[in-house]
């Protein structure tokens, strides 16, 4: 993936850890390593650098270290997988993924695994849920952002915003309806030559689920995954029962508190997408990376959003949608949503649903 995310996912990657040991810490045991002479399961932890370009911390209980490592190795072949299928920056041999399918744009369907049709599938229910707020089409406007913002934090000196007559025409050729799926034949084919795909808003969480997924089938039912701040929590801590305590990161990243709200979760997942991280600054004003559909520029609803769902995927794939929106717009969404929670913050002003309120500072 783009010099520009992985250098914000390095600096990134120590506050990600921090805001899951501080939530974790206040009502978890120390890690324990060896193996239980009681039949009880222990609590091990470890982070793995790479996959998205980003760090996943994994925590678990497991009957001892062999089993954890097993576990470990799974987490970590799924989303090596994972990352390839859904880069939309670089391709790989033997492999079409994202990236293939933008290079084939116009020219021809690509033949590809069921799992992009899938992940696919979903974005196209995401941008339809949310009145086009998430479009996984919009990479010809993105990429403009993209390239400038790159050369901005290179060269500050440098730093521009992007001619408005060049985002009107890239977003010619955004129309969601030209991405042709077709899964019978499982190939995926861009109808229109210009257009190209960034599933940034949602490939995380995605990869996320299915790896939660594929652990809870080899037997874990103990265990938490954080991939880059979209954090999967499954059973309750094996020692106590108590459920996990998560933290939410605040958006103001100058401010002495890190973390602003603790939930207590089981069998959910909490994800974050804010505008305090990605940007660059142009004559003293930050423009970030959650680029408003309408405008084609950075979004000026909200600071960060958390959603709490069921499934990663899930999460993952509203939070940009709901940073594209009003609140009340976004509550209206999340009504047509199972167990969805969600919280809204914009400088002082805090929204939230009931049910996120009902989660913060339980056991």
């Amino acid at each position: 993936m783009s010099k520009d995310r992985w250098r914000f996912n390095k600096v990134n990657a120590v506050l990600l850890i921090c805001t899951i040991l501080l939530a974790f810490a206040a009502a978890s045991c120390a890690q324990v390593e060896g193996q239980s002479t009681t039949g009880e399961r222990l609590r091990f932890e470890e982070s793995i650098i790479g996959p998205f370009d980003t760090v996943t911390t994994l925590i678990a209980y497991t009957k001892d270290q062999a089993d954890f490592d097993q576990f470990v190795a799974l987490v970590r072949q799924d989303l090596d997988h994972y990352h390839k299928l859904f880069d939309f920056y670089n391709t790989y041999p033997g492999i079409n993924n994202i990236s293939t399918i933008n290079e084939q744009a116009g020219k021809q369907p690509v033949p590809v695994e069921p799992v992009i049709i899938d992940f696919l599938e979903q974005c196209l229910w995401a941008n339809e849920i949310s009145g086009g707020r998430v479009n996984m089409a919009l990479g010809a406007v993105l990429s403009i952002w993209h390239d400038l913002r790159l050369q901005g934090i290179n060269d500050p000196a440098a730093a521009a915003l992007p001619d408005p007559d060049a985002l009107k025409l890239a977003n010619q050729h955004t129309d969601i309806r030209q991405v042709k799926l077709d899964k019978e034949a499982a190939t995926v084919f861009l109808a229109d030559p210009a257009m190209s795909l960034d599933v940034g808003s949602g490939a995380k969480g995605y990869a996320c689920e299915l790896v939660t997924r594929h652990a809870i089938e080899a037997g874990y039912d103990s265990f938490v995954i954080s991939l880059g701040g979209n954090i999967r929590t499954v059973g309750v801590k094996a020692d106590s029962g108590g459920k996990w305590r998560i933290g939410v990161k605040n958006p103001d990243v100058e401010a002495p508190e890190e973390i602003i709200d603790v939930l207590s979760v089981s069998d959910l997942a909490i994800v974050t997408s804010g505008i305090y991280e990605r940007y660059y600054t142009v004559n003293g004003v930050k423009y970030h990376h959650i680029i408003d559909p309408d405008t084609l520029m950075p979004s000026q609803y909200f600071d960060s959003v958390t959603v709490v769902a069921p499934s990663s995927a899930t999460a993952d794939a509203i939070t940009t949608a709901l940073l594209n929106m009003s609140c009340q717009d976004g509550k209206e969404m999340l009504a047509q949503l199972e167990n969805c929670e969600a919280l809204w913050l914009k400088g002082t002003e805090r929204y939230s649903t009931q049910g996120y309120d009902e989660l913060l500072g339980g056991q």
